[in-house]
């Protein structure tokens, strides 16, 4: 009996064992498929989220190297980013979770960055950030950069490295960024409109690309904005003028050499040619000694010959390319400067000037001419030798791109030579005559006034073809606006009247309406705008508007009273559009150009950082004569934009 039931206990154990150990088999089996199964799945959902995730997905503060001479912008985190309650329709986001963490690189590698589905750039990577090409960002954003060298004395801290001995250094190289390369003018205060104009002393009118030459003739520029040929812009030669009147004001006194003036210096001329004379005389106008030339068998082309000719010294200073004299031009007179350029080699080039009403010309591959004109008798004649050495070359064919902009350290002017019959007095070479092309300017406007008191512009300006157009004689509101600024500072200058009156006169267009041939245009609400470009529809240009302002405000305050209440009126109408529609300019990142987009079927037309600045210098002015804070506070948050800022989104 006892064994029977022994055998049944050792039985019944051996059957829970194996029930134990078969049942054990079977959930093990079960785990390790499911175990298998779960991490097939998370390394699926790893992989397709770091498809999904950047490289870094959230801010990361981190010191930033503070480089010597270079400024760096401020991160700033919208404090309201993530503390607003979604709206009722708004559907939420779910938010993924962090990517699995890469394996280390051992360096930067290769990775195509995909722009927005459409473009794919060639990157770089490395365990924590993409790097994309700065050529790529710079067309993407609109912004500069450039590699500068550094000092390697420590400047600070901050930024030192050491080196293997310890010692520490800045570095050798920095990239500089800026969001625009323009600079805003601070405004010489208090503004009078006796002084410096805005920031025009940096201004170089005469050599702009789209200034054909400066007119022997008249002695302004030509533009060939719009027309190739060329033709007078008024608000280029009000632009010319008020650029060397600022230089007049702020630069030092020119260096100058008298070359001859008849008496007290006298040059040793070099006669050539039969019959060919020079003689100091009495001169029945001038009242004192000229020197007087007669000079036969001058030659037309290439190198000159005969002539009455002045070698010049090659001590001379290369600073001074400017001359002027007192010239009687008669039929057949001619000026010839000879001009050596350094090159690989030394390049002789003439520049003739001889009446003709052609404006620049060329014969050979190194004569450049000028015409005069056809009057005759005295004239003051005033000529940057080296801008028109610059600008007959330009017009010569199949030059070297080197000479194209040959500078001044590379230009000789090594002999003056006189054809034909004339007298001259006070021949001099200058580093610079600023007060001769101020008064060019000033008398251009006042001899090409017309009865309406304006300067047509007489080439016809397609703003936007078919839509926005102007037909050849229009008037700009700019180009009174400054062309007043010009000529109330000649006024004062020269104690001449004849200058006011042409200023007062440039008034009556201000209250023409566009569609009447005029200036005049109204914002819906009523409001006054002078318009640079008076187009139907209008186009509201902001810096055109505001030069006809400071015209206005200029021409006020050299005369206060009766005869400029008219403008002192037109000013203040003006101001008063100027504070209401100014924030319609307001990009949120820039300015607008203009307000097109409000008037036209077109797209809007953004101010490059060039205009934005114009626009930003502009308004501090203003601002300095009106305490209103509208003029202030846009001019900030515009100059905010400069440096990268951008208006908050909602």
């Amino acid at each position: 009996m006892r064994l029977k039931i022994r055998g049944a206990v050792v039985g019944c154990c051996v059957a829970v064992l194996l029930t134990t150990a078969l049942l054990w088999l079977r959930c093990h089996a079960d785990s390790a498929s499911l175990h298998s199964r779960h991490s097939s799945s998370s390394s699926a959902e790893a992989q397709q989220q770091q498809r999904r995730q950047p490289l870094q997905t959230r801010l990361h503060h981190t010191a930033l190297p503070q480089y010597p001479g270079v400024g760096i912008v401020d991160v700033v985190e919208d404090e309201d980013y993530g503390t607003d309650e979604l709206d009722d329709d708004s559907e939420s986001e779910t938010i993924a979770e962090p990517a699995q963490p890469r394996a280390a690189l051992t360096g930067v590698v290769p990775v195509p960055c995909i722009i927005n589905q459409r473009t794919t750039v060639n990157c770089r990577r490395d365990d924590t950030e993409v790097y994309v090409p700065f050529s790529f960002l710079k067309q993407y954003f609109e912004v500069y950069g450039s590699l500068e060298a550094r000092g390697s004395k420590l400047l600070n801290r901050n930024i030192s490295t050491t080196d293997g001995d310890g010692t520490e250094e800045a570095p050798s190289e920095v990239f500089v960024w800026q969001h625009s390369t323009s600079k805003v003018f601070e405004p010489a205060l208090p503004y009078s409109p006796y002084g410096a104009f805005l920031n025009f002393q940096l201004y170089n009118v005469e050599s702009r690309d789209r200034v054909k030459c400066v007119s022997a003739k008249d002695g302004v520029p030509i533009s060939t904005q719009w027309q190739s040929s060329g033709h007078t812009y008024p608000i280029q030669i009000a632009q010319f003028g008020l650029s060397h009147y600022c230089k007049l004001l702020a630069g030092d006194k020119p260096k100058r050499t008298l070359l001859e003036d008849g008496q007290s210096a006298i040059s040793a001329w070099q006669v050539a040619g039969a019959g060919s004379r020079i003689g100091r005389v009495t001169d029945s106008v001038r009242k004192n000694k000229v020197l007087r030339y007669r000079a036969n068998e001058c030659g037309d082309s290439g190198k000159p010959s005969g002539g009455v000719r002045l070698s010049l010294p090659m001590t001379l200073s290369s600073e001074q390319l400017t001359l002027s004299l007192d010239w009687f031009v008669q039929r057949g007179s001619s000026l010839t400067i000879a001009f050596v350029v350094r090159e690989k080699t030394q390049l002789a080039f003439y520049v003739r000037y001889l009446p003709s009403d052609d404006l620049l010309w060329t014969k050979s591959p190194r004569s450049i001419y000028y015409g005069l004109g056809q009057s005759t008798g005295w004239r003051r004649f005033t000529r940057n030798l080296l801008v028109d050495l610059q600008k007959g070359l330009a017009a010569l064919p199949k030059l070297a791109k080197s000479l194209r902009k040959v500078g001044r350290s590379r230009v000789q002017v090594t002999a003056i030579q006189f054809c034909g019959e004339g007298k001259i007095d006070n021949l001099t070479l200058s580093s610079a005559e600023h007060a001769e092309h101020f008064y060019a300017g000033a008398e251009w406007l006042v001899k090409h006034q017309d009865h309406r008191g304006g300067w047509p512009i007489n080439v016809p300006r397609s703003v936007v073809k078919d839509v926005l157009t102007l037909e050849s004689g229009w008037y700009s509101a700019m180009a009174q606006g400054q062309a007043i600024s010009l000529l109330v500072r000649a006024a004062h200058h020269s104690g001449d009247q004849i200058f006011l009156h042409a200023a007062l006169r440039a008034t009556q267009l201000y209250h023409v309406n566009a569609s009447m041939g005029g200036v005049r245009a109204y914002f819906p609400g009523g409001y006054a705008w002078y318009e640079e470009y008076p187009t139907t529809p209008s186009l509201f240009v902001l810096n055109g508007f505001i030069y006809s302002l400071i015209g206005l405000f200029d021409l006020k305050e050299a005369r206060p009273g009766p005869s400029t209440a008219d403008a002192a009126e037109l000013y203040n109408v003006g101001m008063t559009s100027l504070k209401k529609l100014l924030p319609l300019f307001d990009t949120g990142w820039g300015s607008f150009y203009d307000l097109r987009h409000f008037t036209s079927p077109v797209p809007p037309k953004p101010a490059r950082w060039d205009y934005h600045t114009t626009h930003i210098t502009q308004l501090l002015l203003l601002a300095s004569l009106d305490d209103d804070p509208i003029i202030a506070s846009v001019a900030a948050r515009w100059r905010d934009y400069l440096n990268g800022k951008r208006a908050p989104h909602n």
